[in-house]
């Protein structure tokens, strides 16, 4: 009977060891599998920090060059309303108004998280949401902002500009070309665009901010 009992009690602990041994041998890979996500999570956090801290500075540049644009296009537009049709300053203002300065989003990094579906990768949900709400946004907007630019000169102002080619190649330009109403309503309208694109970027630059500064916590 008491080798029976033995037999039983060994039987037992061997099962017992067998089940902690793959209890262990799970949790050992389970960890290793979480240390492994933990550290693909931070290069991830670290290359969207890059990309957005690149975004950044070229937005700061695509600010400027706007803001300097805008107040090109308000200065012609004064002269225009004033009727100064013999300023000097007409025809430098012809030459430089058009000066598009564009920037799209770097999406990059994001979009291989995406399209490998490892937005859960990164822990902090907020964090996700964040990062995710503003990708599909942004990048949307600056992509549909330079659309509607690049129609409004396809359609309109370089049709105009076309039928008025000797403006810019005559030695004494024809003051005709800056008198015309069509001219002057193209130009106000590239005006209310070119404040649209730079309201947008100063917003974006914001939220970069924002978001480097989040991305600098997680990264402690």
């Amino acid at each position: 009977m008491s080798k029976k009992k033995f037999s039983i009690q060994s039987i037992v602990l061997e099962i017992l060891i067998v089940i902690v041994g793959i209890t262990i041998a799970f949790w050992l890979n389970n960890w290793g599998e979480e240390r492994k996500e933990r550290r693909l999570e931070q290069e991830f956090l670290k290359t969207l920090r890059s990309d957005l801290a690149a975004d950044s500075a070229a937005f700061v540049y695509q600010v400027e060059a706007n803001q300097a644009n805008a107040r090109r296009v308000y200065s012609f537009k004064e002269i225009l309303r004033k009727k100064q049709y013999d300023n000097d300053s007409i025809q430098w203002f012809i030459g430089s108004f058009l000066n598009r300065n564009n920037w799209v989003i770097n999406d990059n990094t994001f979009e291989i998280l995406k399209s490998g579906g490892k937005l859960d990768i990164i822990q902090d949900f907020d964090l996700r949401t964040e990062i995710g709400q503003y990708f599909r946004i942004r990048t949307y907007q600056t992509e549909h902002m330079l659309n509607i630019i690049q129609t409004f000169m396809d359609e309109h102002m370089n049709v105009y500009l076309t039928k008025n080619t000797d403006y810019f190649i005559q030695n004494k330009p024809d003051k005709a070309f800056v008198r015309d109403t069509e001219f002057q309503n193209l130009l106000a309208n590239w005006a209310d665009l070119n404040d649209e694109k730079l309201a947008l970027y100063e917003e974006i630059l914001e939220n970069i901010s924002y978001l480097i500064s989040k991305l600098d916590e997680q990264l402690k």
